[in-house]
């Protein structure tokens, strides 16, 4: 699995995980503002630079971020923030294998599985992987997703290049995605955000989360939608700080999840 890494190898550790579809690049901002910790930013399977490993499920996603963390991290333990899909990954990392994490951001991740979506993913997929070549369709996909025109010749390329096998996997594993067992037992701190803009499944999916995990805080974040890290990277960068290095939250912006 290709990884970005930055920082001292002496600081405290933070695995960034990226959404499906993207690759690490959307951690950019992240990364640029939190030099102060050593960063690792790996590319998924079937996603980037990590394109040629297959297949993709979000159980091996987890085992191998795991192995990244006690290979690379210092102390073999990990600050970890995960992204939709990468949320999802990292929710089973905490059900799997909570020993490689010292602390837990979960965003925007889908943990109530939608009935009927695997059905509709293969020719959903037929129909769009053909559009995703063009880049008046991917600026369409980047508009939708928040992601800033800065970013779009990463986001083009990611979409252009990604498989049709890939793109079914990532779509099945996502709509598949439930509370995994063993997630009652996790103990790490649990940090839980959904942007108030974003689905009423996804609201209810932090608060099942809440609810699942025992050391855990979630809160609905005021303004932003499923693009929280894009649409406001300061307000995203001041809270994961603040969770990691256990500071004073910027409130005005957060309503507690109970």
């Amino acid at each position: 699995m290709y990884v970005e890494e930055s920082g001292s190898k002496q600081s405290k550790c933070i695995v960034f995980i990226h959404g499906g579809g993207l690759s690490g690049w959307m951690w950019n901002k992240q990364v640029g503002d939190l030099k102060d910790f050593h960063c690792l930013v790996p590319d998924l399977p079937g996603h980037g630079k990590s394109k040629g490993i297959k297949p993709f499920s979000i159980k091996d996603s987890a085992r191998q971020i795991s192995e990244l963390i006690k290979d690379k991290a210092n102390g073999s333990r990990a600050y970890v923030v995960g992204h939709s899909l990468g949320a999802q990954i990292l929710v089973q990392l905490l059900a799997s294998s909570p020993d490689v994490v010292d602390r837990a951001v979960v965003v925007s991740a889908l943990v109530r599985p939608i009935q009927g979506m695997v059905n509709l993913v293969k020719p959903t997929v037929k129909l769009t992987i053909p559009l995703t070549r063009f880049k008046w369709f991917a600026r369409l996909q980047a508009r939708a997703l928040n992601i800033p025109e800065e970013y779009f010749d990463e986001y083009f390329v990611d979409s252009r290049t990604i498989s049709t096998e890939a793109m079914e996997q990532i779509l099945v594993e996502n709509a598949n995605f439930g509370l995994p067992k063993g997630l009652e037992y996790c103990n790490v701190p649990t940090l839980v955000l959904v942007g108030q803009k974003e689905r009423r499944i996804m609201f209810n999916s932090a608060k099942d989360l809440v609810t699942a995990i025992p050391n855990s805080k979630g809160y609905l974040v005021q303004g932003v939608g499923h693009g929280f890290s894009f649409e406001d990277p300061k307000l995203f960068n001041e809270i994961v700080r603040a969770w990691f290095t256990d500071s004073q939250f910027p409130a005005d912006r957060l309503k507690a999840i109970s």
